[in-house]
């Protein structure tokens, strides 16, 4: 009888050193979550706002659609974007993915160089 009485309280501390290592475990797996997921996420979003709200005309921008304009005029929560020489819309700020840097001079290959990707007129 006795023997019973010991292995029941051995079980009874095993039990709680269990439940104790399982908080843990859960506590680790959300730790890892926000050091993982959420943190970086939080800090695009913030990098993303400070783009945003840094606009001003003239700035060489790419929409989220992937469309390459200049900021014409900067309003509350919206921009008006020249997407081609007389052609302007109006778009939120949140749908300016990024803000487009302007290449480099020595980079750029000049016109003639570049080569031709068949329009018909050179006769190949």
């Amino acid at each position: 009888m006795q023997g019973l009485i010991t292995l029941a309280e051995q079980q009874q501390q095993n039990q709680g050193a269990g439940l104790i290592s399982q908080l843990l475990m859960f506590a680790l797996i959300i730790l890892v979550f926000y050091l993982l997921f959420f943190r970086p996420q939080q800090k695009r979003r913030q990098q993303e706002m400070q783009m945003q709200n840094s606009l001003t005309p003239g700035t060489e921008v790419m929409t989220k659609a992937g469309i390459y304009g200049t900021v014409i005029d900067v309003h509350d929560n919206d921009v008006e974007v020249e997407i081609s020489p007389g052609t302007r819309i109006r778009m939120v700020k949140a749908g300016i993915g990024e803000v487009v840097s302007p290449r480099d001079a020595d980079n750029d290959t000049p016109p003639e160089d570049r080569p031709d990707f068949g329009d018909g007129r050179d006769g190949s």
